[in-house]
Formats: C-alpha cells, structure tokens, sequence
C-alpha cells in the first residue's frame, strides 16, 4: 500500500485551538503538512515558532486578497490596486521564506462593475508576471487557481480551462495550477477530466465535499474513487484539507483513515 500525503488548512480546520496550536494538532491527526490561508491570523514570528515546534512543514500559504473574503474586490487582478498587491505579495513572500512553504496562492479577486473583464485579466496577468520575477531565486512555487461561479460570480478567475492556458503559456515551472475538486465540482465540471487535459500544470490538489465545502462523507463526492482516478492518470502530489467541518474538527476526521493509504 502507498500513503497518500494529506495537508490540513489550519485556516478552515483545528479552529478549536489557537492557531499556534493548529500545526500541533494537524500533526497529531496524522496529517503530513498544513496550509494556512489567511496568514493575518497571527503574527509571522508565532507561527514560525509554532510551525518548527511541531515539527511539520508548511505546503502552501495564500498571498493577501485584501478585502475579498468581505465581499470586496481583492487585489490580483483589480486595475489601480497594483501596489497594494506587490505589497501584498512581498509580505507573503517573505512569510513563505521563512516558513519553508512549498507553494505559494497568488489569490482570487473579483470583477468590479464598469471595469471590463478584460482590462482586469491584463492586470492579473501582468502581476503575476512580476510575481514570478520577485520570487525567482526562491524555491517556492507560485500557484493560480479557479474558484466557483456559483458562490462568487464576480470572480476573475472562475474558468478552469482559461487559468490552465495561461499557465501553460508562460512555460515556466515557477508557476502551476490548483485543482480543487470542490470548485470544480460546483462549476458542475468533472475533476478528473479537468486534471488529464491539464495534468503537466497541476501540482497540487484540494478538496471539500458538495454541497456544503464540509468533510468527505458529509456530501456527493466519492473520494476514494475520485482519487484513484486522478492517481491512474498520473497524479502524484499531495491532498490539501480545505473544508469546514461540520461537528468540530475532531469529528470530521472520519474519512481520514480510510482514505490514506492507496492500491
């Protein structure tokens, strides 16, 4: 049997705790690295310490989306907020340093009424350009993922195939694509279909069962054959945990044994 390698969001997951206590717990549950969306949480130094005090590395961080998670427009793409997204962007930078983070989120934003998808496109492009500039003599690979038209329909990147051709335009391995099963799953496309047209670009995938982005078992998704699916076709990166649990974290922890080990 091979094991997969499951990370948990101590963003979404383990919020019984403080988060300095989150890399501790998520290594206790047995997952194998963590990822934190929302690194204004808590300061830089605290999750440093907590991070080399449960000895478990750190997958992925988001880079700032300033106020998208409050309904505003975010920063990536947004004509007239470049500046704040390099600064955004260097903090994050920094931040993945230090934790010896393996990937870095560049980050959604939204499309704001009167500006016209394109110009925001062009913006989004051109900062990721410069991203993968600032970021080239780090080992910390920058990743772009789609999101779901159903809960943010103002979202600039919410079209899977679009984000992969621009990926696989700029050719670089600094640069590679999320695929998260449950944003696709709520665009109502097909994962694994996704993943094999676009397989040279994904490096990392994530998950939350639908309806309801709580854990596996709690909806319609079949993971165990969603994964060996992925797996036969070539996939061979980690799992990230991105879902809300529902009944605390320690009870949605279910699926977790079943799931971990592979044919």
């Amino acid at each position: 049997m091979i094991s997969r390698d499951f990370s948990a969001s101590i963003t979404f997951m383990f919020r019984e705790h403080a988060i300095p206590e989150r890399f501790a717990a998520a290594k206790t549950a047995s997952f194998t690295a963590v990822e934190i969306q929302f690194l204004a949480e808590a300061a830089l130094d605290d999750l440093v310490n907590a991070r080399q005090k449960a000895d478990i590395p750190v997958r992925l961080l988001n880079c700032s989306m300033g106020d998208f998670l409050a309904g505003g427009l975010g920063l990536s793409g947004v004509p007239g907020r470049e500046e704040m997204f390099r600064t955004a962007f260097r903090e994050a930078l920094v931040a993945a340093e230090r934790l010896g983070a393996t990937f870095l989120h560049i980050g959604p934003s939204r499309v704001a009424d009167g500006v016209s998808r394109d110009d925001c496109l062009n913006v989004y492009r051109s900062n990721v350009r410069w991203a993968l500039q600032q970021s080239q003599d780090q080992s910390v690979i920058l990743l772009v993922e789609p999101i779901n038209r159903v809960e943010t329909p103002a979202a600039l990147q919410n079209d899977y195939k679009e984000m992969a051709k621009f990926v696989s335009a700029l050719a670089t391995p600094k640069l590679r694509l999320v695929l998260d099963i449950y944003h696709c799953v709520m665009n109502g496309e097909d994962p694994v279909k996704l993943y094999a047209a676009s397989k040279d670009i994904v490096a990392h995938v994530q998950f939350a069962d639908v309806p309801g982005r709580h854990q596996p078992g709690t909806g319609a998704i079949d993971f165990a054959d969603m994964f060996q699916k992925l797996e036969n076709i070539g996939y061979k990166g980690g799992y990230g945990a991105e879902y809300i649990p529902q009944g605390g974290t320690p009870a949605s922890l279910e699926w977790l044994t079943g799931l971990q080990t592979r044919p």
